[in-house]
């Protein structure tokens, strides 16, 4: 892979005087005659290196390329490598969502230009793990930038937390930028088959927050009304552990889409791209993807 590494102003979408969020955008060695761009957005806690991790044979953007698809994984406004404005009250999901589609709409401008490449068509689809769900689900409803959504263990069902009460939490999140109790969340977040080594290795890359993210994603039916709006396909993916009570309930929540499809992760918990399944997962959001081109 080629990666090109990513300074995306979005000051406008902010008002803010300085915004930037940090990307790694990857080409395909020979551009398809329309090419699939993945735009993906992490969970909480992470930040882009989620998508790749810089472990062998645990790479996502790594196997997408490989079948001709550009991949674009942005460290979400707050986190990672992006800015964090301070203080962070002045963030919420729609400016941070708002964030998210000028970098999209950015980038599908540049690689129609020749800033990255010269595609004469692109088709976009959003994939967001966990939080990054909640945000791709927001970023949707509000610009229907995405020809196809992908949600990965969001769960706008009853969210389980591997037996910590979400109301309990989102009401203990004070303003600022705060972190993931990781090792509290490591029986949700990795099956007893995830070797020590890759926990370990996923663990040190841990990323800090913002607190009004944080807060929504604790909160029952968060994203409920803009799910309800969306009219691109869905496709939705759930582990045996996972954040969601009731996945076979999942797809109703997305009611204009006539296009949802739901798939199970056996075996997997919630963090799917270190899951022993992951090659699965992956197969599987790539074949749904291949059919609705």
């Amino acid at each position: 892979m080629n990666p090109t590494l990513l300074r995306i102003d979005v000051s406008a979408a902010t008002g803010l005087d300085r915004a930037e969020l940090a990307g790694t955008l990857y080409l395909p060695q020979h551009l398809p005659a329309e090419l699939a761009l993945l735009l993906c957005l992490h969970g909480g806690g992470y930040d882009r290196r989620y998508w790749q991790p810089g472990i062998p044979g645990y790479d996502f953007a790594e196997y997408f390329v490989a079948r001709g698809y550009a991949v674009l994984t942005l460290d979400m406004l707050g986190m990672g490598q992006s800015t964090r404005p301070e203080p962070e009250t002045q963030l919420s999901r729609k400016i941070i969502a708002a964030v998210h589609d000028s970098a999209t709409r950015q980038v599908i401008q540049g690689l129609q230009d020749g800033t990255y490449a010269s595609a004469a068509r692109i088709s976009v689809t959003g994939v967001g793990h966990s939080m990054g769900g909640l945000m791709v689900i927001t970023q949707q409803a509000a610009y229907a930038r995405f020809d196809r959504l992908a949600v990965l263990g969001w769960a706008n069902a009853p969210m389980v937390l591997g037996g910590l009460d979400p109301a309990t939490l989102a009401a203990a999140i004070q303003p600022g930028y705060i972190p993931t109790p990781r090792a509290a969340m490591r029986g949700l977040f990795y099956a007893a088959d995830v070797p020590p080594e890759i926990i370990a290795a996923d663990e040190a890359q841990g990323a800090s927050t913002p607190a009004c993210l944080g807060r929504d994603s604790l909160l029952p039916g968060i994203v409920h009304r803009e799910a309800a709006t969306i009219t691109s396909p869905v496709f939705l993916m759930y582990g045996t552990i996972d954040t969601s009570s009731a996945p076979d309930t999942e797809p109703a929540y997305f009611a204009a889409s006539p296009d949802v499809t739901l798939a199970l992760l056996h075996g997997a918990a919630h963090c799917h791209n270190f899951a022993s399944q992951r090659e699965e997962c992956w197969e599987k959001l790539e074949a749904w993807i291949r059919a609705r081109k």
